[in-house]
């Protein structure tokens, strides 16, 4: 198995991150577009501190974004201050090989790290690869909301009890 580093993005890293988002466009369960995500959300992500990267021999192998962005404030959550999960993706080639498990752990750790007390998002109902990720790595379905003009599970994981 070959040694992966996690770490924030930088700037330079757009380019290699943006390419992940547009290979995964089309494959089962993807509702991303040629339009979104792109570099302008990768960079926005980036000037907030909350895109991640992981790596492997020099080359960016899977992304995602983590942070306090208030998009799903209005449904109903376990933990009082979570974080939200997006824009999560494991280049085609990577996938079934861990790395999804790999980058989702170390953003967990990192928001713990940041102080959050649990993680949410959404999670298409058709992606049946990114539905099993997540359940793997002890997420909880816990709602269903339509958005975006879609329609979502709702994923939630509280690192400590919510009290």
């Amino acid at each position: 198995m070959s040694d992966y580093q996690f770490r924030l993005a930088n700037k330079d890293d757009i380019p290699e991150i943006t390419s992940i988002y547009r290979s995964l466009v089309g494959t089962p369960g993807c509702t991303w577009n040629l339009d979104y995500p792109n570099a302008e959300s990768a960079l926005s992500d980036l000037e907030n501190g909350a895109l991640y990267v992981l790596e492997t021999d020099g080359k960016i192998v899977a992304a995602a974004s983590m942070g306090d962005f208030n998009e799903l404030s209005h449904l109903p959550w376990a933990s009082q201050r979570p974080c939200e999960l997006a824009r999560i993706g494991v280049l085609p080639a990577m996938q079934k090989h861990g790395v999804g498990s790999i980058i989702l752990q170390n953003v967990i750790r990192a928001a713990k790290e940041k102080g959050f007390d649990g993680m949410r998002f959404l999670v298409s109902k058709n992606n049946i690869a990114a539905l099993a990720l997540y359940d793997k790595n002890g997420f909880e379905k816990c709602g269903e909301t339509f958005m975006y003009g879609l329609d979502f599970y709702c994923y939630q994981i509280c690192f400590r009890d919510p009290g």
